[in-house]
Parts: structure tokens; sequence; C-alpha cells
């Protein structure tokens, strides 16, 4: 791998030469970034989420099955699950996703190709609770990006120690809460979304030979959202639509960067920024499903069910019958087995993404020159297609979506998404989960010009 473009880049950003004063506003495109006035907009293009989301190109705001669409469509915690027999009932979820190249391509799709990112990683954790036609989930991610050494040595102030490398953190937080209508036709869900933006510096000392850590920056954003799901009992097809708010920036904390007599926050000659800020958001679409299996499934709780109905399925523990909830659930579980599970589920969403003022793109702020990226609104079209094609076995998955770009340099781009899940074990996991529990493993794969992408995911093949 070129080195250059790279070492470069680490020259603008922390050289140690003298340098001029505050220019007041954000300067014009392409100059050096010589304020603090300016924002960092922190839409995403590529689309991170779980195997099944990736796998679906994002196309999930029509679909909004389990906690792991929760940033597409809050109203996926109040629906609930065909295969749930119990009135309170939870899920846990998580992902990771590996963009492995992103070092020699264009991630932000800016229009330039080779800034160098090291240990580039996203993780994603979720869960949701749901109570009847009540339901609670939270839905976090984490995003890493590590820089490597500066061209020339970066004293930090009052501290003795010098810069060695930037870190940049993203953490993202969705908490919503929903609620099912009309005999669970319609479920609406509302929340609020949080990001937190980290700037650290990897920092050594004479008087140790190991790496400190030292914020240089840390800037918090939080915004609302509210979302609906269409899902009508005995027919093929969904609708959902999303609005997210502007995440309102908060004012950013300095840690070991206080600000000058200009008002600036530098580092070398590394000027940080005043905030983030994520875009407002509309998002909307329809998903259909084919073949032999019914879409829009009811759930049913155990502990309503007939007596009679489940006295057959009924066992005796050391010589007591047990429970009837206990027989309930087996008569349920067994229902739900017999529904064919043959299927195509075919899903469309698209979304436009709001402006924001006075921004640049990450890269654009690591390399301090002006490259400004959100000055309009953009448009996205996703789309995907599922299959079971061995049931309780093996689901393919493949998408396409339109990935627009913030910054005047860059364009548009094309991805193409691909994915399965694959059974792999039957098991009870030391009684955690009933018998003849399934799970599985899910991979998926994003690709496009200048992009590559993959993700791994395991869990009950439901």
């Amino acid at each position: 791998m070129r080195k250059e473009p790279f070492i470069i880049t680490l020259a603008l950003a922390f050289g140690v030469s003298a340098r001029s004063s505050a220019a007041g506003p954000l300067g014009p495109q392409g100059t050096p970034i010589t304020t603090s006035r300016y924002g960092i907009d922190l839409y995403q293009g590529p689309v991170l989420g779980s195997a099944r989301v990736t796998g679906l190109s994002g196309a999930v705001t029509p679909v909004a099955e389990g906690a792991d669409a929760i940033p597409w469509n809050p109203a996926a915690v109040a629906l609930r699950a065909p295969y749930s027999t119990t009135r309170a009932d939870w899920e846990l979820t998580g992902g990771l996703t590996l963009p492995s190249y992103v070092r020699n391509t264009d991630f932000d799709n800016n229009g330039k190709v080779g800034f160098t990112y090291d240990n580039f990683v996203w993780v994603m954790l979720g869960a949701l609770i749901q109570y009847d036609k009540l339901a609670f989930g939270v839905i976090t991610s984490f995003q890493n990006y590590e820089l490597g050494a500066p061209s020339e040595t970066v004293a930090l102030p009052d501290s003795g120690e010098t810069l060695q490398a930037v870190v940049i953190r993203l953490l993202r937080i969705e908490s919503v809460v929903g609620y099912s209508f009309f005999e669970e036709q319609l479920q609406v869900g509302v929340g609020l979304r949080l990001a937190a933006f980290y700037g650290v510096g990897r920092t050594t000392k004479e008087s140790f030979d190991f790496d400190h850590e030292r914020l240089l920056l840390n800037s918090n954003a939080i915004g609302t959202e509210a979302s609906v799901l269409f899902t009508p009992r005995r027919l093929p097809f969904r609708l959902g639509a999303a609005l997210r708010s502007p995440a309102t920036p908060t004012e950013a904390e300095p840690g070991r960067i206080p600000a000058n007599a200009e008002g600036d926050h530098v580092v070398g000659s590394l000027y940080l920024p005043e905030r983030m800020e994520l875009p407002w958001e509309v998002e909307a679409g329809v998903a259909v499903q084919l073949w032999r299996r019914p879409f829009n499934l009811s759930w049913s709780d155990e502990d309503k069910m007939d007596p009679h109905e489940s006295e057959p399925y009924r066992r005796m523990v050391k010589g007591y019958p047990e429970p009837s909830y206990r027989a309930a659930r087996r008569l349920l579980r067994e229902r739900y087995a017999a529904i064919p599970r043959e299927r195509v589920l075919l899903t469309l969403a698209g979304s436009l993404v709001g402006p924001v003022a006075n921004a640049v793109g990450l890269e654009s702020m690591l390399a301090q020159r002006v490259d400004r990226s959100g000055e309009r609104t953009v448009g996205s079209l996703r789309g995907g297609v599922e299959a079971e094609v061995l049931p309780y076995w093996l689901v393919l998955r493949a998408g396409s979506y339109l990935e627009p770009t913030r910054f005047r340099e860059g364009s548009a781009r094309v991805h193409g998404t691909g994915g399965f899940d694959v059974r792999v074990l039957r098991s009870t996991i030391f009684g955690l989960f009933p018998d003849d529990t399934l799970f599985r493993l899910s991979v998926a794969v994003d690709g496009a010009r200048d992009y590559f992408g993959w993700g791994l995911g395991a869990g009950v093949f439901h």
C-alpha cells in the first residue's frame, strides 16, 4: 500500500509550523481550514447494519422486523413475531461490519480515493422488550477509525505528552417506544436518536513507555424520530414510513485542547470543529411477499388458550401434570411450525436527506482542506429481495441501492449487496432455549465503485 498520500495528509493535519489567527467563517472550497467555526456532516452513505439489513440494501423500512430494524423504522419494536407465544417477550441482536478495504477506497463518496484508515470497524448491539401491544427498544452502534503517526512531533499543551495517532470514534444510540393499534395492524413508534463524536489522541510521554489516550474533542447531538408500519391481515404487503428530525448539536467539549484567544481549538495546525450534526431524513417504502407463506401473521398469547385445546399436549413431570401454559406453548409452536416456509420477499424504499449548514466531511477535517458536505437535499432509492429456498436451512438475499454524494466533487454510485442465512445448529444451549431451537449463521457483502464491506451475524433461525 502506498503511504505518500497518507503522509501528506498528516503533514497538513498535524504540522507544527506557525499558524495564522482564525479567519472567521469557513473559507472557499479547497482552501485550508483556519477556524473552528464549522461542523461535521455525520450523514453516512454506505449501509452499515445487521447481515439481513445489509443483504437487503437497507430497504427494511416497510419490512420492520426485529430489533435490528429500529434505525430504519422505530415502529419495528411494536410488531409482534408470529412465533411469539407469551404476552411479554424480548429480543437481542448484534452485528459486525468490516469495511476491510476502506483504506484504499472512497468510503465517504467524496470523489477522493486513498485516504488511509486503520482498524476501521462497525459494531451494533440492540434489544427490545414487548408487553402485549406496548414495546420498548434500544440499539447502539459504534464506529472506529484510526489514523497513523503524524509526520512531525506534536506536543499536547500542559501535559508533556506527544501525539502519536488520532482515533475517530462515533457512537449512535436510538431509544424508542412503540404501540400497536387496530387489532395490531398499525404499529407506531417514536423515539430519540443521539450521536456522540470523539476525537481521541494516542500519546506517549518520556516517563512511561506505553500509549495513553487523551480526549481531543467530544461533540454530542440529539434529535427525535417517528414512524408508522401498516401490516394488514390476510394481505401480502406492508407499508412503512419514518421521519427523523435534525440532531441538534450540543456545545463541544474541548478535552485536552482549550480554546485559544480567537476561540479556536487547535492541535498543531489541526483546527477542531465546533459541532457535529445529523441531518433530517424522510423515508417510505412498500414490501410484498409472494409464494406459499402468508406475510402478516398474528401472534397468540399462550395464557389465553382454551384449556380444552391444549390439554392433549400436557405432559406429566415427576408424576404431576405440568403447568397448562406449557402445553399451550407446545401447541402454538406446533401450529407455527406447520405454516409453509417457502417465500419470496420484495422490498423497495426511498429517502430524502436534508442539508447541514457550514459543514465539511470527516476526511476534510482530517486533511484540513475545505470540502463542503451537505449543502443540499439528496435522495436515495433502495431495493432488495429475500427468499427461503430450503425451508429451515437456507435463506438467500440480494439488493441494490443508490448512494448519493454529499460533496461537490463526488457523484452518486450504485451498490450491489447480497447475503445468506444458513442453519448451523439445533440446540437448547444448556437449557436457555426451547427444545429443537435452530440457530443460524448470517453473512452479507456490499460492493460499489471504490467501496467494499462485509458483515457477519448469528441468531435463531425462526
